[in-house]
């Protein structure tokens, strides 16, 4: 009996080692291909040196981009390249209630001076704004989003990447043969906008049967009436930044 109940306890010991080595190499095993995908995830929001290097010679002749963005991925980009930022701020200059600006303790904490003072931050509906960026801090941006993209957190690599290659679109726009500070005024929308890739269609009143046979001419003119468009401007042209979903 005694004998018995040895081998059954040596018996569940052994099988406890087993299910527990088991279980290491299941994780184990998970752990590889978590790192196998992280590494893929690094990978594929690499920026090429050269591509790189292409993008900060040609914005380096640039004097000044509009970013049109959420106030949130400004604040993403300001903390990265500029040290610290807040959602609510429109200058980079000393406010000290800390309500459109830094207070004095939040100035020292700029890495690099985001040269924003009042004006040139233009608050829109919807939390959306309009960011008058130099070409010296656009520099500045593009070079600290290169490295986030390679950040080992997926989702900052790839918010990183994204950033990159929006802003580095009005690379692809301005001339390196022209002398610098001439390229100025373009807009880059950096955000997806639902309302600009799906528009909305104009509900029109349906007219009843007996409109349509009271008076077809009245109810033609209203189905049919052009909208009236706005003249073009002249000193800005607009770069939306190319998406997976726009290619055809």
């Amino acid at each position: 009996m005694l004998r018995a109940l040895i081998e059954q306890c040596v018996e569940n010991l052994r099988h406890k080692r087993e299910l527990a080595k088991r279980r290491w190499e299941q994780e184990e095993r998970w752990r590889e291909e978590d790192r196998a995908v992280a590494l893929a995830a690094r990978a594929a929001n690499d920026v090429s040196a050269a591509r790189h290097g292409e993008v900060m010679r040609r914005l380096a002749g640039i004097s000044y981009v509009t970013l049109r963005c959420h106030e949130d991925t400004w604040t993403f980009v300001a903390r990265a390249a500029f040290g610290v930022w807040e959602p609510s701020w429109s200058q980079s200059t000393y406010d000290g209630w800390s309500r459109v600006g830094p207070n004095g303790r939040q100035l020292n904490l700029f890495t690099v001076d985001p040269n924003l003072p009042q004006g040139r931050i233009t608050k829109g509906a919807d939390g959306m704004q309009d960011v008058l960026v130099s070409g010296h801090n656009l520099v500045r941006i593009l070079d600290v989003l290169r490295t986030v993209a390679h950040s080992e957190d997926p989702a900052r690599g790839a918010r990183g990447k994204t950033l990159y290659e929006r802003i580095s679109a009005v690379a692809d726009m301005a001339d390196p043969a022209d002398p610098a500070g001439k390229t100025t005024g373009f807009i880059v929308r950096i955000d997806d906008s639902l309302r600009e890739r799906h528009p909305q269609k104009p509900s029109w009143p349906l007219p009843t049967p007996a409109a349509l046979t009271t008076t077809p001419a009245s109810t033609t003119a209203v189905l049919l009436r052009d909208m009236p468009t706005l003249p073009a401007s002249t000193r800005r042209r607009e770069v939306v930044s190319p998406s997976e979903g726009d290619v055809p």
